[in-house]
Parts: C-alpha cells; structure tokens; sequence
C-alpha cells in the first residue's frame, strides 16, 4: 500500500516540475534595472537606437589614422599628406558625415569622421563645412584625436578648422582657439576640400555620460569659406569655395552588423538639424510598478493599465516598455527617464476572449479578468489590433494554461515531500 502512494506522489512531483517548467510565469523585457553590462543608445528626436561599439586591439588614435606632415618626421607612422582619416575609410561615404562609437584597449570613444578620404584626390566629391556645439562631455574624457590640428602645431593662425573649448574640457587637446564658448563645452568647426575628410574621437564612454551635440551642417555651419559669419576674421580664400563648399547630404550611424563580426551598416538619422544625444549606462531604467484602472471588463471593452519606470541610473535614458501578456508584445510606448526620476507610461488595451490574463511591463504585472473565465474559447483574446497597437512575435492568442511557475512548484513539492514522510512513519 505504502509503495503504491508513494508512486502517486511521485507522479504528481512529476506532473508539477513540469508545470513549471513550460508555464509563462515571467513577462520580462531586456532592462534590467541593476548594474550589469555597459549599454550605449543614440537619441534623436523620436529615433532611438541601440549602439554596441566597433571594437579592436588598437588604440583609437591607431584607429581613426590621422595623417598630416606636421609631425617632425617622415618615418613617423602619422605623416601624410592626406589631412583626413586614413583608418576609417572602410566606414566612410562621399557627402556623409559618420558617428560611430569605438573600443580599443584605452576604453570607449566616440568617433565622428565628415565625408570620404580619396587617395586620388580627383576622384573624391567637393569637401564642404559643419559645426558642433557639444554638451555633456564627461569630466574624465579626453580629446584622442582633433582633425585637424596642424594650426597649433605650426602656429598657423588661418588654419582652416576652429575648435573653442572649455577650460574644464580641454584634456588632450594641443591647444584651443580663441576665447572658451560661451554656455557649451565645445565648438568644434570644420571645413575641408575635394577628396578629404575632417573628423575627432573623444575617448571616455567606458564611463556613465550623455554628450548632446547640436549641428550646423553646410550653409548652417560656424565658418564656411567665402562667408562673413566667422566673428574672429574678414572673409578668407573666397576662391576655394568650389572645393570646400560642397553638400552634406546624410548623417549616419555606423554599428557592427548583426550577419559579419567584421562589417558594418550605416543608419541614417532622421534630421541634419536636431540635436543628437549619446548617452552610456551600466544601470537602465526598469518598471517599478505597474496598476490597472480596473481589474475586471466584460469582453469587447477595454482596459488602462500605468506602469511607472523608475531609472536609479545618473545618465538620462530613453526606455521603451512594452505592453505584455503571455509572451505576445502588444504595444510599445517610448519614455525619457531622467536620472534618479521616474516617469509613467500608459497602455489602453481592448480584450475580446473571455479568460484571466496576466498583464503587465517588464516583471511587473497586474490580473485582468475578462467575463467569465470559465467560458473562454480558442478565439483571438485581444480585439481588432488596428486599434489596440500592433502585435509582435505571436499572432496575439495563446490557450495555455498559466502555471504554478517555479516557487509555487518547490512549495509544492515541500507540502507533497513532508506529506510523504508523514504518510510513511504513520
């Protein structure tokens, strides 16, 4: 008799492991919330991009490859005659300015390169002019590379690119020119010729930042040549504005690709006028709560559910949090959390199939009852998706039965174990 109990149970041990094992218990997104790996994320307006960096064994100096003869030696690795980046033209686009965040040994750089370097200059599109004003540099970052920095090593006072920094920003920098920019760590102006390219790398991302640049491109820039706009001097070599005075059509983020550890692809930002933020985190924003504005509709109505993002961070972050039940995405709704500061999203969401659903943001999640439960059929539960937000993944219905999940199993398994023993010694 003993032994035959003793089978049963083991039999419902079985039958409750596997529960857990196969139910959808936990609805979580990829933010964690906690320290863990640095991430990186390109914020223009509404455009939100994931960045992972380029990475190499090189330093970043090695990498971008400024060239210019000014260095005192020909047998040195950097003279050239190119004044542009040598190392980067297999990232580079003729009338495309390039962001691309880099890894080397010496830590994490952003890296900006405008235009395409030609070997035969001939063969390259007229040069042209923008302008940066940068904000947000973090205090420990560096200026790796200033393209072009010839003028502060010859003391050539009409060199073509201007780059004004703040007093508290100038670390690695040759020199500065002119008076500190007034409200901004940083204006960096640049103009270049048929066939070259202009750029920098500032290092420093390995640590918590959010650098916000502000563009000028083309006739917008701080300085082009043939205008009256730059405050410092008259008007200079008018007569290169044919090679200098070219159009920067694109502005483009370069990331890794997916398929090839040693390509890339290029993602071109909406706008050559809004401001572009780049931002890295160790610790990202996550739902800290999340309520429904009523736990039980009847089907065909809808129900609100708020879930309040909480970033613990110190860097600003863009968060988007999704609307989950079961494993099907429903809605996406994007938030910018300030540093220690939380903000609240909304999600209204109409339910057709009578039933119980776990819903929520994240692991955060609330019980919607919908009807009567116990007359819930194989339909589709979630109503008209043209109006509720697309779904992603999934055609949007699942007819599983949720589970015990994993705590609720070993509770069990606890109860049926001392059960056993009781039954066993009685």
């Amino acid at each position: 008799m003993r032994r035959g109990r003793m089978s049963i149970l083991s039999g419902l041990l079985a039958s409750l492991l596997l529960t857990s094992l196969v139910a959808p218990v936990v609805y979580a997104d990829s933010h964690t919330g906690s320290e863990s790996d640095r991430v990186y994320q390109i914020v223009q307006g509404e455009q939100v991009l994931s960045v992972e960096p380029v990475s190499g064994d090189e330093t970043v100096e090695e990498f971008y490859d400024y060239r210019h003869p000014y260095v005192g030696s020909r047998d040195d690795p950097s003279w050239g005659r190119s004044f542009s980046s040598v190392g980067t033209t297999d990232y580079q686009r003729d009338d495309t300015s390039i962001l691309l965040l880099y890894e080397g040994p010496q830590g994490v750089s952003l890296v900006a390169v405008h235009d395409r370097y030609h070997e035969e200059q001939s063969q390259g599109t007229p040069g042209g002019s923008l302008s940066w004003t940068v904000d947000g540099l973090p205090e420990s970052g560096e200026w790796a590379v200033i393209d072009d920095e010839y003028g502060w090593l010859t003391e050539n006072e009409s060199k073509d690119d201007i780059f004004r920094l703040d007093a508290a920003h100038r670390a690695g920098a040759p020199g500065n020119d002119g008076a500190a920019p007034v409200g901004t760590d940083a204006l960096l102006s640049w103009v270049w010729t048929t066939g070259r390219s202009d750029g920098v790398a500032y290092r420093g991302l390995e640590n918590d930042a959010s650098i916000v640049i502000n563009p000028a491109f083309n006739n917008e820039s701080y300085h082009r040549y043939g205008d009256e706009r730059r405050p410092d001097v008259p008007p200079d070599r008018p007569e290169a504005n044919a090679g200098y005075n070219g159009i920067v059509d694109d502005w483009d983020v370069v990331v890794p690709s997916s398929g090839d550890d040693d390509d890339v692809e290029h993602i071109e930002l909406d706008s050559l006028d809004e401001p572009v933020a780049v931002r890295s985190t160790s610790t990202t924003p996550a739902p800290r709560s999340v309520s429904l504005d009523t736990d039980r509709i009847d089907p065909g109505d809808t129900a609100t559910l708020s879930a309040t993002i909480e970033n613990p961070g110190s860097v600003e972050w863009t968060y988007e949090a999704q609307l989950r039940v079961y494993d099907t995405d429903l809605q996406t709704e994007t938030v910018t959390v300030p540093a220690g500061e939380e903000r609240t999203v909304e999600f209204t969401q109409q339910f057709g199939e009578a039933g119980r659903y776990e819903i929520g943001v994240g692991t955060e999640q609330a019980t919607l009852t919908v009807g009567d439960p116990d007359e819930s059929t194989d339909d589709s539960p979630f109503d008209d998706p043209d109006e509720t937000g697309d779904t992603e993944g999934t055609d949007g219905t699942d007819d599983r039965t949720p589970g015990f999940g994993p705590v609720a199993a070993l509770i069990a398994l606890l109860v049926v174990a001392v059960g056993a023993k009781s039954r066993t010694g009685s």
